[in-house]
């Protein structure tokens, strides 16, 4: 009698949230959900069916989910149904098979992301994720139970651990400095310098101009004296 009753009223959600979405794109209001909420958060709050409403094979809660889906032109349900459903979902013992069976899980994430819902249903999602994964990843809320990994303290096994680790920060460290230092003088490249004699005297091949030293004798001594620098000697 009891999965009869829950097999009708998943029927009737379903439909239900069908009607509200081709209404949207008659932008017709979406009457059809928020007249069914009564009976379906009666249902929900049933003690002698939890078991029965998160059976993954019953799978009540995908109906749930396609109440709480936005409709078809992006709007949210309406708030009562946003408020009343996540109310009676904190009082069922959803699994980890149930989220995975019916998606719920997913439209609580969009209620947590989205700016659309109100603060309130935000928490109330927020509350809803926190006590269903808690589970999965074996959390607990008890600060008295959790479990903290242990070890003993060797403080020359540290510092052994630690010295490597340092010395080669070290060296990549001073090699990125030196790389990036700037150019100094002695680190320029030049030319080596040859033997300052020569056991053979190289051939010149300059031509000696007698005129031409004159003439720079006399540039050089007109220079001294308009710079003032030369002249008569005292």
């Amino acid at each position: 009698m009891a999965d009869q009753e829950i097999e009708e009223m998943r029927r009737r959600m379903a439909a239900a949230a069908e009607a509200d979405n081709e209404g949207r794109k008659r932008n017709e209001p979406a009457r059809h959900k928020l007249k069914l909420l009564p009976e379906v958060t009666a249902l929900l709050n049933k003690n002698t069916l939890r078991d029965t409403i998160v059976d993954p094979e019953v799978n009540l809660l995908e109906s749930v989910r396609f109440f709480l889906e936005p409709l078809s032109d992006g709007s949210l349900p309406a708030y009562d149904i946003q408020k009343d459903l996540f109310a009676s979902l904190a009082k069922l013992p959803v699994n980890k098979d149930t989220l995975v069976a019916s998606g719920i899980g997913k439209v609580i994430m969009f209620y947590i992301k989205s700016k659309k819902p109100e603060l309130t249903i935000k928490r109330q999602a927020e509350r809803l994720f926190t006590d269903w994964t808690r589970p999965i990843l074996r959390r607990t809320d008890d600060y008295r139970k959790k479990e903290f990994a242990q070890a003993d303290y060797d403080p020359t096994q540290t510092r052994n651990s630690e010295k490597p680790i340092n010395t080669q920060e070290a060296a990549r460290a001073a090699t990125r400095k030196k790389a990036l230092e700037a150019p100094r003088a002695f680190q320029r490249a030049r030319m080596e310098s040859g033997p300052t004699t020569y056991t053979i005297a190289p051939k010149s091949n300059v031509v000696f101009n007698e005129n031409a030293r004159n003439r720079s004798s006399n540039v050089d001594i007109m220079k001294q004296i308009r710079g003032g620098r030369g002249g008569a000697r005292r």
